[in-house]
């Protein structure tokens, strides 16, 4: 019996669907992008159940006439190429024919089209694949299609959708994007009979790009950029360094020739801007790279768009001059920026009375305008005393379990559940030393890490991580039932949400109301995308006029990418806005309380996102460094 089977229409067809269409955004980024070739200038998106249910994508473009609307679902067909020559002046957003035909064969397929020189629309219905019926019709000009049941015929691909809401997410931030790079569209969005989003066209992008971000976008920290070299084009904006609370801190948008393209070379050229910059100030701790949107032309033959059947990335003929312009354009503007920064801070230092406080980054930039070598630089430049192992553990050694437990629960299987028994305040738990007054005194490195002296050697603790742990079981309490503590806001505040992320997160805290008031917060409806705060949790001590609040509805959107446990994902959110932060500096009691309170915790070494906050080294390590042993 042979053993190399040639593979039917209908199983390539599939594996084709399976390069292109990931998941419902993959359905309406692929359609969304024919309308926009088609010329329509409104565009509106149906969906149902984040799209698993329902995708209907409604465009005012050319249309289709019956004879190329059949060839349309043909594989291998476009109207965008005619010969080779095309693929490397591709100035579309696409052409691989598989697209419709790949999508109608994982779904009930629909298409509704008319062409501007027809009197008569044409529907075609295609059910897995397989055509069902074509006939005459009555349309608009433009296109309609629908695309119902995605991957019902393929279960074991359709079980490996997230819920409808990350579904959906995908789709909103789709839009965003997409309407960012093309504000003469007008773009709307309607989820489950509820319109989400309608951003109406615009022949100026800065008003796209208020209607999204909001009215206050212009006015916040934010550099414009525009440099060029020959063919090639970077404009756009990026963010100072003032880290505030209310950052769009997701907003890294990179278009290329009118693309969203999640490139490396892009990436790299802007954390590389950055990074001197960073270094200086030490802001930005996590290792991010600050907001960007950056527009890049690039001439269509130096530019390979084709790297991925989603055209998600892209490969540069020249790509070290890509990188260059970028780079060399970001630290231009940093750079003048950073000028006056310390200009103002100057000015400010100088006339104390009659100017406003230097801002914490000013007095930075002022106190610290010196080069700091890169450290690399650094690191050859003092290789003599330079240890790079200095805290790696010896591979041969087993880890030594740390002598700091809480032995009534250490022996529990079940630390890592969400624990819903009883507030971690009752339970019963060991001190570091049985006495506080046998303490060596801890103390901070750089104001972020305590370190400790225990019995056989040392403990050095990340108090951001550990007070987030801390803070992550008592909201996690509360949630089960445990009284909250609260602080009543001397005056209410009215919080306006982001447009950007108010489509996105309003429904989610309708359906959770019971679980905000049961963690500590006491909240109103007020009108539109306004929320009124009357009491927040005694643990956000510095709410900063209800910014904390936005922050924690922006890290709560990303909780919720990898938890659908709503609590679990709000108990995260607020315990990372609400913990002390890196470079605070601790009183000795703080420092004390922190520890104490830690190891009242079930899971005392992981901080809620299982990043471990606690590094030992012993008595043994020491001399093993200073070569005391061999």
């Amino acid at each position: 019996m042979a053993k190399i089977n040639i593979l039917s229409e209908d199983v390539r067809n599939k594996i084709a669907a399976g390069e292109v269409i990931e998941r419902p955004v993959s359905v309406v980024k692929e359609l969304v992008e024919n309308s926009i070739d088609a010329g329509a200038d409104a565009i509106t998106v149906i969906v149902e159940n984040g799209g698993k249910d329902l995708i209907q994508v409604i465009d005012n473009g050319s249309g289709m006439d019956p004879d190329d609307a059949m060839l349309a679902l043909e594989s291998h067909a476009t109207s965008k190429i005619r010969n080779l020559d095309d693929i490397v002046h591709i100035s579309s957003l696409g052409f691989r024919g598989e697209a419709l035909p790949s999508i109608a064969s994982v779904s009930n397929f629909t298409l509704l089209t008319r062409s501007n020189n027809m009197d008569t629309a044409v529907r075609i219905d295609i059910n897995s694949g397989k055509l069902k019926d074509v006939q005459k019709t009555s349309s608009n000009c433009g296109t309609t299609i629908w695309v119902r049941g995605l991957f019902k015929s393929l279960p074991a691909r359709r079980k490996f959708l997230r819920s409808d809401h990350v579904e959906l997410r995908h789709i909103l931030k789709y839009f965003h994007y997409q309407a960012l790079i093309y504000p003469s569209i007008t773009f709307k969005l309607i989820a489950d009979g509820k319109e989400k989003l309608n951003y109406i066209a615009s022949d100026n992008r800065n008003q796209r790009m208020s209607d999204i971000f909001g009215s206050s976008f212009f006015s916040d920290d934010i550099i414009e950029v525009s440099g060029s070299s020959g063919e090639y084009s970077v404009t756009g904006y990026i963010f100072g360094l003032e880290e505030r609370r209310d950052k769009l801190i997701d907003a890294q948008y990179a278009f290329i020739n009118g693309r969203f393209i999640n490139d490396k070379t892009v990436k790299h050229s802007i954390k590389s801007a950055y990074e001197p910059f960073i270094l200086k100030t030490r802001i930005w701790m996590k290792g991010t790279t600050p907001p960007y949107i950056l527009f890049i032309k690039v001439p269509p033959t130096q530019i390979d768009v084709n790297v991925s059947p989603t055209k998600s990335e892209v490969r540069f003929r020249e790509n070290q001059k890509v990188h260059a312009l970028i780079f060399e354009t970001l630290s231009r503007a940093l750079k003048r920026y950073e000028e006056e920064k310390f200009a103002s801070a100057r000015a400010k230092f100088l006339n104390p009375p009659s100017s406003s406080r230097p801002s914490s980054l000013e007095r930075d930039i002022f106190v610290q305008n010196v080069e700091v070598p890169r450290y690399g630089e650094y690191k050859k430049e003092h290789a003599n005393l330079f240890q790079d192992d200095l805290f790696r553990a010896n591979e041969t050694e087993t880890p030594k379990a740390i002598p700091i437990v809480n032995q009534e629960l250490s022996d529990n299987d079940d630390q890592q559940e969400i624990f819903d028994d009883m507030p971690n305040d009752a339970v019963s738990y060991k001190l570091l030393l049985q006495n506080e007054e046998e303490y060596i005194n801890p103390w901070q490195l750089h104001n972020t890490y305590i370190f400790v002296q225990v019995e056989d050697g040392l403990v050095i603790i990340d108090q951001h991580a550990a007070h987030e742990r801390i803070l992550y079981e008592k909201l996690i309490h509360r949630s089960s039932g445990a009284p909250a503590t609260r602080q009543k806001l001397l005056l209410p505040l009215v919080i306006d949400i982001p447009p950007y992320i108010a489509s996105e997160i309003r429904e989610l805290v309708d359906e959770n109301w019971e679980i905000f008031e049961k963690i500590g917060f006491v909240l109103k409806k007020f009108s539109g995308d306004s929320i009124v705060i009357e009491e927040i949790p005694a643990e956000l001590g510095d709410f900063q006029g209800g910014k904390v609040f936005i922050d924690i509805l922006k890290q709560l959107e990303t909780e919720m990418e990898a938890s659908t446990d709503f609590r679990d994902s709000l108990a995260k959110s607020i315990s990372c806005k609400a913990a002390i932060k890196a470079n605070t500096k601790l009183s000795r009691k703080e420092m004390l309380t922190l520890i104490n309170n830690l190891f009242a915790c079930r899971v005392p070494y992981f901080c809620p996102h299982g990043r471990p906050l606690i590094v030992k080294m012993t008595l043994s390590d020491f001399e093993k460094k200073f070569k005391r042993l061999v």
